[in-house]
C-alpha cells in the first residue's frame, strides 16, 4: 500500500493506499443463459420482468454514508464484517454485503461521483461498493431470496466466478462464460432459482490493482 500523508488510499483493491442452449431452450431471450438450477440473466430489463426484482435502495451519498474516510473525498467506508446492509437504512435489511478476502484493516467502502486514485475505470456516477485488496463480495440474505441481480462495475479483466449458495446447503457456480462481463463498463448480471438463495459470492480478478465493484442490487424473495 501507498501512503499519500495520513490518508489510505482505495487502490489497488479497492482501498489500498494505492492508489449451448439445450433444445427446449431455443425460444428464451438471448439475454438470458441456463446454468443448471438458475437461469442467468445479461439484461437487467429482462431480469426483472422475469423476477419481479425490485432496486435495494444504496445511500445517496458516499461520503455521508459513514463516519470514517480512510481514502479520502466521495468516499466513506465500514469493516467487513459487520459489513453494509442494505436496503440502505432499513429497520429489517434484505442483505448484508461483506468482503472475505479485504486486506488490510478490512475496508468495505463507497465511492461516489468525485472519487479518482487513478485504479477505478469507469469512475463511479453513483454511490458504489469497492473493497480495500481483492474486490470480492458477498452478499449474506438475510431472508433467503428467489433471484439476485447485480450492477458491476468491470476493471480491465472483467472476469467473474459466481457461487450461489442455497437453503439446503447446496451450491452452484456459473462460470465467466455465462456472465458475459465487458472490461471498464457497468455490466448487468441476475440470477433467478428454483431453489431458496441463502448466499452469493462474486469472486473478481485483479481486484487487488485496478477495482471492481457493485453499483446496484436487485433482489425478489
Amino acid at each position: 500500500m501507498n501512503v499519500r500523508g495520513s490518508m489510505w488510499i482505495l487502490g489497488c483493491g479497492i482501498l489500498l493506499s494505492c492508489g449451448a442452449p439445450m433444445q427446449d431452450e431455443e425460444a428464451e431471450p438471448l439475454a438470458t443463459r441456463r446454468g443448471g438450477l438458475s437461469q442467468v440473466f445479461t439484461q437487467q430489463v429482462d431480469f426483472t420482468a422475469a423476477t419481479g426484482a425490485t432496486l435495494l435502495p444504496f445511500p445517496v451519498n458516499a461520503f455521508d454514508a459513514y463516519p470514517d474516510h480512510p481514502s479520502g473525498a466521495a468516499s466513506s467506508c465500514v469493516r467487513t464484517p459487520p459489513g453494509v446492509d442494505l436496503p440502505w437504512g432499513a429497520s429489517a435489511p434484505t442483505v448484508n454485503v461483506l468482503a472475505p478476502r479485504a486486506s488490510t484493516n478490512n475496508w468495505l467502502c463507497f465511492v461516489g461521483p468525485g472519487w479518482n486514485h487513478n485504479n477505478t475505470n469507469p469512475l463511479p456516477v453513483k454511490p458504489t461498493l469497492i473493497v480495500n485488496g481483492e474486490d470480492d463480495f458477498e452478499l449474506a440474505f438475510l431472508r433467503p431470496v428467489s433471484a439476485v441481480g447485480l450492477e458491476l462495475l468491470t476493471n480491465h479483466r472483467a472476469v467473474h466466478k459466481v457461487t450461489l449458495t442455497f437453503t439446503d446447503a447446496t451450491q452452484e457456480v456459473i462460470e465467466d462464460a455465462a456472465l458475459d462481463t465487458n472490461t471498464h463498463t457497468f455490466e448487468f448480471v441476475g440470477f433467478q432459482s428454483s431453489k431458496p438463495i441463502r448466499s452469493l459470492f462474486v469472486d473478481t480478478t485483479g481486484g487487488a490493482s485496478e477495482n471492481e465493484g457493485i453499483a446496484a442490487i436487485w433482489t425478489a424473495p
